[in-house]
């Protein structure tokens, strides 16, 4: 099992995870497009999950790659890929689900949550309405539970649109939001609360509790394709099982066309309910099904996401971590990404091939 670094833009190693400015010269080689190195290891997270501040951690296989006399370096992940018998095994494609930032009022990005007035001319940064960014996270209040005086922190994922070469801002709340798979969840229309049921507007139903009795088979319904027989959103996917219709198919907005997607809907299912008796909590699903011309609509979804064939699923579960639940859920056999930041975070679990990685 061969693994290759291929570098996609010009680009520089780094002994350490930094911007380039905060290294000297003797920690940094510059590299060119095209380069390939085999590796005899890589990672975008140390044993504790932190990344490596958007980079990757790689050593060279072989003695006379070495660089400098050193065979561990990192290089800006967009910059490279590490491909494993032909195939791209990082990045992964699937990293979608990003959090966007819309500016629905002109307003000023500032470096400290403060009046525009009290803050010099490199700390403020007049922005425009319609404006979108991708998020690396966001916050509405420190560690310690205080708020940003009416105003959001910001983290940009994109260094293209970083201001001053910052990725980190504050914003004035009132003027922006936050979309995670184009739904607003920041501001919320009212402080924080457990997840609503399915009788109440636009949200998701609860699983049913394992073992449980299966709700009456009343209430919306569609025909599931490919089987010429009626789904009820309220009812299991699978006899006794903890998911229903609803939450695959957001509450039955987004009705799966094709038998294959129906029967992947079903294999996630299925294959659903180990996790969900281990970790004993239901599983609050933020995104399931998602046809092309939802995603395609969807800031920053992979173009070919697993979401789009009914085989993945983004989740919450009230009282754990994003963190707690993939060291819990390491087994799973199929693709599992992390998101701690922003929102309390969320993790993704899919039935395509093993991957892993951090958003």
């Amino acid at each position: 099992m061969t693994q290759i670094l291929e570098i996609t833009q010009d680009t520089v190693f780094k002994r350490r995870p930094l911007q380039s400015k905060e290294l000297s010269a003797d920690e940094m080689v510059a590299t060119k497009k095209g380069t390939k190195l085999e590796l005899q290891s890589y990672a975008y997270a140390d044993a504790s999950g932190d990344d490596f501040d958007d980079h990757i951690k790689f050593a060279v296989k072989n003695q006379q790659d070495a660089i400098k006399g050193f065979n561990t370096w990192y290089v800006y992940e967009l910059h490279a890929q590490v491909v494993q018998d032909g195939a791209v095994v990082y990045p992964l494609d699937e990293t979608d689900s990003a959090q966007t930032l819309k500016v629905i009022h002109d307003t000023v990005f500032k470096r400290q949550p403060v009046d525009a007035a009290k803050l010099g001319p490199k700390e403020t940064y007049s922005v425009k309405q319609g404006a979108n960014f991708d998020l690396q996270s966001y916050a509405y209040a420190d560690a310690d539970g205080n708020e940003f005086n009416n105003h959001i922190k910001i983290a940009l994922d994109d260094p293209k649109d970083f201001i001053y070469s910052l990725s980190t801002w504050f914003v004035y709340e009132n003027h922006v939001q936050v979309l995670l798979d184009n739904e607003i969840v920041y501001p919320p229309d009212q402080p924080l609360t457990p997840p609503k049921t399915a009788n109440q507007q636009g949200a998701m139903a609860q699983p049913a509790k394992p073992g449980s009795t299966p709700p009456a088979a009343t209430g919306p319904s569609f025909i599931l394709v490919g089987y010429s027989k009626t789904a009820y959103l309220n009812q299991p996917i699978v006899s006794g099982g903890s998911f229903t219709w609803a939450e695959a198919t957001k509450n039955g907005t987004r009705i799966p066309k094709t038998r294959k997607i129906v029967d992947n809907m079903i294999a996630l299912a299925t294959a659903l309910e180990r996790p969900r008796n281990q970790i004993g909590r239901p599983f609050q699903i933020t995104s399931w099904y998602r046809p092309p011309e939802v995603n395609r609509n969807t800031p920053g979804s992979a173009k070919n996401s697993q979401h789009m064939y009914g085989k993945a699923i983004d989740f919450k579960v009230a009282g754990m971590t994003p963190r707690q639940i993939q060291q819990a859920l390491e087994w799973w056999p199929g693709g599992m990404g992390t998101y701690p930041r922003g929102n309390g975070g969320w993790n993704h679990l899919d039935i395509g091939p093993r991957r892993r990685w951090i958003g």
